[in-house]
């Protein structure tokens, strides 16, 4: 297991969170169910794996543009380019994916699919926020991310969500993260962002001044980008962080 560099978290104030993949994860079961009831018989560990192809796929921009009846939506594009493209590589024809992805969608509108928070990070959260930590979500989602962090009890963990469906800028634009510092009162030199996606987080934060590191806790990115810190999650940063403000 990979720790925090000291280095990545010195004269941090301001914690800076993507949401899919770092605060909430795709809940591949879910997902699975969710293509067998529609006839595409595929298993969660399929999905797992050709999420990560998903996101080698986004890097090169070759991310499959599916046309369907939601795309119009606000988030709804991009979403559906994500979760087409981790279908098709799962296996699923790509004339089926229209279709299956409007199913789909109504279903993530319901309820995210990104919905599983990692064991013990409310509490992490809590803890650095107390020694002065401020923590703000930067956020490519549909515009409901405040309500499903809401419904999932995870509202109060934030300083801010600065939610791309809510402002109309989205990561890799610096605006969005310089909205976010706006937001929690923090300078780019003092923050740190953790993400899982290279050309939207990295990229994004870097050409906003704030350093960065990414979240890969399936090994999506193994050999790729030696360039960017790893982290084994937002909860082991947030306890470095509160450990670093204790210590004398």
């Amino acid at each position: 297991m990979r720790g925090v560099p000291p280095d990545l978290i010195r004269d941090v104030d301001v914690l800076s969170l993507d949401a899919g993949n770092t605060v909430i994860f795709l809940d591949h079961e879910r997902l699975a169910s969710l293509c067998q009831r529609l006839g595409f018989d595929v298993r969660a560990e399929r999905l797992a794996a050709a999420e990560g192809e998903t996101k080698h796929a986004h890097e090169r921009g070759a991310l499959i543009d599916v046309s369907w009846r939601g795309a119009h939506l606000p988030g709804a594009r991009g979403w559906g380019s994500v979760v087409g493209t981790i279908l098709v590589s799962a296996g699923l024809e790509l004339a089926r994916a229209p279709a299956v992805l409007e199913s789909i969608w109504l279903e993530h509108v319901a309820r995210n699919l990104w919905s599983l928070v990692p064991a013990g990070l409310v509490e992490a959260l809590a803890e650095a926020r107390r020694l002065g930590v401020r923590v703000v979500v930067v956020s490519n989602s549909e515009g409901h991310l405040e309500e499903l962090f809401r419904d999932l009890g995870i509202l109060s963990a934030f300083d801010a969500v600065i939610d791309s469906g809510v402002v109309g800028v989205e990561k890799p634009d610096p605006r969005i993260f310089r909205m976010a510092l706006e937001r929690c009162g923090g300078t780019a030199d003092r923050a740190l962002h953790l993400g899982d996606s290279f050309p939207t987080d990295v990229l994004g934060a870097r050409a906003a001044g704030i350093r960065v590191a990414l979240v890969d806790p399936f090994d999506h990115l193994a050999g790729r980008h030696d360039n960017v810190p790893r982290v084994p999650g937002a909860p082991e940063v947030a306890r470095a962080l509160a450990s670093a403000r204790a210590t004398p």
